[in-house]
């Protein structure tokens, strides 16, 4: 999350083009308008103006309305769809300041206009007859009703917009047509020049922008999350997101913790791709605390002095479980196949209970099998990921510095799940084919500084032709296989018999587990389901279950 300050009218000139507006989970607008006119007379008395929320969302398509120029309590507000792609920002917190700002500015209050009763000035509350308790008296008038209102009065709206180069004439002008003298005229010409210069002061709003340096989709807060922010700060409580409290609370009992966390990060996740944030570090220093993996002030509060103490040796687990993970014998290398980040956890509790924080020999195939089976499984994915995580612990905590439990890990994984599996099958496999296809084809998924040769999946049997005549088979994990991205792209639609005429017969083997004779348009059920066997074999010969 991004922060800056800015002025009132830089804001209110992007809600004019339409570059903030309001979310429409957003309540309508309810300031009275005596409330406007004390937020008038508290920015003319230099008074705090509070910070605001916005949120980009030009990674989702979020329904909007725009900010009311004129306001009626009749009005019905329609909401609008903004599309993903576009650069919007929506505020979360602060709508009814920035609405009152542009009706007073550069709108109307059912039908009534704001005025600045240029003579007035700030006077103790207690002897300012104003019901707002403000000594700047801003009032709403009709322009038509030019009987009853004095000449005292001036229009907000024609304060704001006059020329810089102008300003000194266009003051003594009203003052002389009110008409104004000594102290008086003074006081007026003081009043029109700070409504002005507070208006566009650059430091006086700041501004807090929620996944404003976001630069892909999948970094950006989901609807869900928003929601939650956006509950808590219009119910009275604090305006930072969950994580963001969380940390805020760890830096005030340990002040090297931006340091350290930031450090952390960086070494194991330079590319910001697996999602080691200060979230996942702040959860994960939970798990290895034997903590409750609860992500709120209370739990942090109770159990913050575990955590610093185990901070050393998390911070080793976490580093060799994603060694462990990039070893040739484990073969992930693509940080889309470690999804979600939280199911490293177990094998991070686990590590920090060992020896250096390192790896047993004897505990490598062991621990292969459990992360392949958590992540085809998808365990840590489905609902109350806290609470699987808990689960996990719990078995793995009995273990102590011990062999991995892998029958009893396999087992929360049945007993908890209802759709799963604890032995390689072939529907197991086509629940993650790139996890499969990372198994069976090492040699094509490898870690590449060219994007020509980074691996793809592809139909060996081309989709487009054979979907209409074999649609429960054509995405088999069967007719699954990595390519090359050049390579594909040149393969196309192509039929494999031409496409791998000209591979040698030992690389369609090895790389493919491809029969050449099975090559043929009507074998492909039969090509299907042999191949599918071999994948099957393959795996579960790497997974040894």
């Amino acid at each position: 999350m991004s922060a800056r300050t800015t002025s009132i009218m830089h804001l209110l000139n992007e809600i004019k083009d339409r570059a903030i507006v309001l979310p429409d989970l957003q309540r309508e607008f309810v300031w009275e308008p005596d409330q406007i006119r004390l937020l008038f007379d508290s920015i003319m008395r230099g008074y705090p103006f509070g910070s605001l929320l916005l949120w980009e969302t030009r990674f989702l398509e979020v329904p909007y309305r725009d900010f009311v120029r004129d306001f009626k309590q009749t009005i019905t507000f329609i909401p609008k769809t903004k599309l993903i792609g576009r650069p919007m920002r929506m505020v979360l917190d602060g709508q009814q300041r920035l609405q009152s700002l542009y009706l007073g500015i550069h709108g109307s209050h059912e039908g009534r206009r704001l005025y600045l009763n240029v003579a007035t000035g700030p006077r103790p509350s207690e002897d300012d007859s104003d019901q707002t308790g403000g000594g700047y008296r801003f009032e709403f008038w009709r322009d038509t009703d030019q009987a009853n209102r004095s000449k005292r009065l001036v229009p907000v709206s024609d304060i704001v917009s006059w020329s810089e180069q102008f300003e000194d004439e266009d003051i003594e002008r009203v003052v002389q047509s009110i008409p104004l003298t000594g102290a008086e005229a003074a006081q007026a010409t003081r009043n029109m020049r700070l409504l002005r210069r507070v208006i566009n002061r650059s430091d006086l709003v700041p501004v807090e922008t929620i996944d404003e340096e976001v630069s892909r989709e999948d970094q950006a807060r989901k609807i869900n999350e928003i929601l939650e922010i956006f509950v808590r700060v219009n119910s009275g409580g604090t305006r930072l997101t969950r994580s963001d409290l969380m940390f805020s609370l760890i830096k005030t009992r340990w002040r090297g913790a931006r340091e350290a966390f930031d450090e952390l990060a960086e070494q194991v996740d330079p590319g910001h791709v697996l999602g080691i944030d200060k979230d996942f570090l702040i959860r994960g220093l939970l798990v290895v605390s034997d903590a409750p993996v609860a992500f709120d002030v209370d739990t942090i509060e109770r159990h913050w002095d575990a955590m610093r103490t185990k901070f050393d040796d998390f911070a080793t687990a976490l580093k060799s479980t994603i060694d462990f993970c990039r070893e040739p014998s484990v073969g992930i290398l693509s940080a889309s196949l470690l999804q979600p980040a939280a199911t490293l956890y177990p094998f991070i509790y686990y590590l920090s209970r060992q020896k250096s924080g390192s790896v047993p020999d004897r505990e490598r195939r062991p621990l292969r099998t459990l992360l392949y089976f958590l992540l085809f499984n998808g365990f840590v994915r489905g609902q109350s990921p806290q609470a699987r995580v808990r689960w996990l612990r719990e078995v793995l905590t009995k273990s102590g510095s011990g062999p991995v439990p892998v029958e009893d890990v396999l087992a929360v994984i049945k007993n908890r799940q209802t759709v799963h599996s604890i032995q390689t099958s072939s529907d197991m496999l086509n629940w993650n084919k790139n996890l499969t296809l990372n198994i069976v084809q090492p040699a094509v998924c490898r870690d590449s500084l060219s994007w020509q040769v980074r691996a793809e999946v592809d139909h060996i049997f081309p989709q487009s032709l054979y979907r209409p005549k074999f649609p429960d088979l054509v995405d088999d994990i069967g007719n699954m296989a990595y390519l090359g991205k050049l390579r594909n792209i040149r393969k196309g639609a192509q039929e494999p018999w031409a496409y791998f005429k000209d591979v040698p017969t030992v690389e369609l083997e090895r790389d493919f587990l491809v029969d050449r004779s099975l090559l043929a348009e009507d074998k492909f059920e039969e090509f299907v389901a042999v191949r599918r066997d071999r994948i099957v074999n393959a795996v579960r010969e790497f997974l040894g279950r």
